[in-house]
């Protein structure tokens, strides 16, 4: 079978499935040997696309007095739907696992039920298990430092991994699977980063008070997300396929994210030519021969990896060929800017251009070396995972008339390893919060006691519009690159996502001087909040 994937534009949070049109399409088309169309419309999509989210948590915790967290004991429940689908379970599963976050909590109990009810069945949607286990977690501390009387920054700060350490391991959540480790990360400085960028000191003390009709709150989200999953790994192929001209072959698709570009980029650097001479191939198996996917926040951390790898065994082909023909070491030269030329002369004893060394490499050639032209296949693949970490600091105001939210800060403070592109990764953490702060406030999949979907058009099911985003002030630290990888990076595309409810609870929380327990936060929620805590 041969795949070639159109540009599909963006994915929105749904893969990691495989439905039934997918085996059903190419089946018929085979069979029939005809084109078969799929053909779904928005309703269709809603109720047969997986849902997710939908998660309860009994938690308890232990702590001294002073705030030092002793032990954590939680039962995560998820709603899988009326069937299991691929990866059902593992929303819940990886909900209790990554529970205990970015803190150093030395006793930690769990156990999951997976429960079967009427609805769609459940599956993988960003972040998943990560943005639920992020709420419960954060929601908790909050709730904690109040009883306690402690300001929940001190709390967190108090807990918190320090970076001496790294690599922390948090233990086997699964008899069958791999121990989680926390590859690196200063999770105290990313949160004294996002507090400085929101005035914590200065706002704390006028919030949970009414001003101008309006009660304001401040809230704060710590996370950690595990990036760059996938035991198939990924691959990569660069060749030289004319004067000035290399191709990078990729085994993983692009939905928006910038692949053509950051993957140019990567090549450049680890082969030593314009970025302007390289073109990005993606989205056919003819291309390449191994191919994970885009999912898990895999794309740089392995595709990237992969590129770097190929780049690099390429030029020290390049290298091989130009010395044989030079009659030198390979030691003594160097490819830049897609020129050979000796060490410590660029520009000044240029030796060879890319055309000459294709020319070169061609096969017969006695300058070829036994290889078949000027080309390298890099597999990239880690057994463990890396973990980007970060912040979400929210200052807000609630309209208790209308039970509005009005955002009016909100800091994201990120550490995603080494960064590729900054453009790019803003845009990554950008779309992604913006997602979570739509999941947080108005997105939901509202049932009725039959099991029919009720939100099954936008009419019903809410997303967020410009007028509902704020302004993200957006700080991405490179404090501590992954050491499980050559370039030291970490996955991004989901990770802004993960604290947007914890931050955003947190400071509905404050300001109204109740304790949210659920999600979303509409404004029919929030008016029956006030009716239940503030109204005499």
């Amino acid at each position: 079978m041969h795949f070639v994937e159109p540009d599909v534009g963006g994915g929105f949070g749904v893969r990691g499935e495989f439905y039934p049109e997918n085996f059903l399409v190419p089946f018929a088309a085979i069979k029939t040997g005809r084109p078969v169309k799929w053909i779904e419309d928005r309703a269709e999509h809603l109720i047969s696309a997986n849902h997710s989210r939908e998660h309860w948590c009994e938690l308890e915790i232990a702590a001294k007095k002073d705030g030092t967290i002793l032990g954590l004991r939680a039962t995560v429940y998820g709603a899988l739907g009326g069937y299991v689908r691929t990866h059902g379970a593992i929303v819940p599963v990886s909900a209790a696992a990554m529970l205990t976050g970015p803190y150093l909590i030395p006793n930690y109990q769990w156990d999951v039920k997976c429960i079967l009810t009427n609805k769609t069945g459940m599956g993988t949607f960003s972040a998943p298990g990560r943005y639920e286990s992020c709420f419960f977690r954060e929601r908790l501390l909050d709730m904690m430092a109040e009883d306690l009387g402690i300001d929940p920054v001190e709390l967190r700060l108090k807990n918190l991994i320090p970076p001496s350490a790294m690599p922390y391991e948090l233990g086997r959540t699964r008899p069958e699977e791999y121990s989680l480790i926390y590859d690196s990360g200063d999770y105290p400085a990313l949160l004294r980063k996002a507090l400085e960028m929101i005035d914590y000191e200065g706002i704390k003390g006028e919030t949970g008070r009414l001003q101008e009709g309006k009660y304001h709150g401040v809230g704060i989200g710590c996370f950690v997300k595990s990036t760059g999953t996938g035991d198939l790994g990924e691959g990569a192929r660069v060749a030289i396929t004319g004067p000035d001209q290399v191709a990078v072959y990729l085994g993983i698709a692009t939905m928006g994210q910038g692949h053509e570009t950051v993957m140019a980029q990567i090549c450049a650097d680890g082969l030593g030519v314009p970025i302007d001479s390289i073109a990005v191939y993606h989205g056919n198996t003819d291309l390449v021969s191994i191919g994970g996917g885009t999912y898990a926040s895999r794309g740089t951390t392995l595709a990237g990896n992969a590129v770097f790898g190929a780049a690099q065994q390429l030029r020290d082909r390049v290298l091989a060929v130009s010395a044989a023909f030079l009659d030198v070491d390979p030691s003594e030269l160097e490819l830049s800017q897609g020129m050979v030329h000796r060490k410590g002369s660029p520009g000044g004893d240029t030796a060879l251009d890319l055309g000459e060394v294709l020319a070169l490499a061609v096969p017969g050639s006695r300058y070829n070396l036994g290889e078949n032209g000027l080309e390298a296949n890099y597999y990239f693949r880690s057994t463990q995972e890396c973990y980007p970490c970060g912040v979400h600091a929210v200052h807000l105001a609630v309209d208790p008339e209308t039970g509005k939210i009005e955002i009016l800060k909100y800091a994201v403070v990120e550490d995603v390893g080494h960064i590729i592109n900054p453009l790019l990764l803003n845009g990554q953490v950008v779309g992604a919060a913006a997602q979570g702060v739509g999941a947080t406030i108005l997105e939901e999949l509202v049932y009725d006691d039959d099991g029919q979907l009720l939100a099954g058009s936008f009419m019903d099911y809410l997303l967020p519009t410009s007028t509902d985003i704020p302004a993200f002030d957006v700080a991405v630290l490179d404090l501590a690159p992954s050491p499980l990888n050559p370039m030291g990076v970490k996955g991004a595309g989901e990770v802004g996502i993960v604290a947007t409810g914890a931050a955003l609870s947190n400071a509905v929380s404050n300001a109204l001087g109740v304790q949210v327990r659920d999600l979303p936060l509409s404004p029919n929620k929030i008016k029956e909040l006030i009716r239940r805590n503030l109204d005499p």
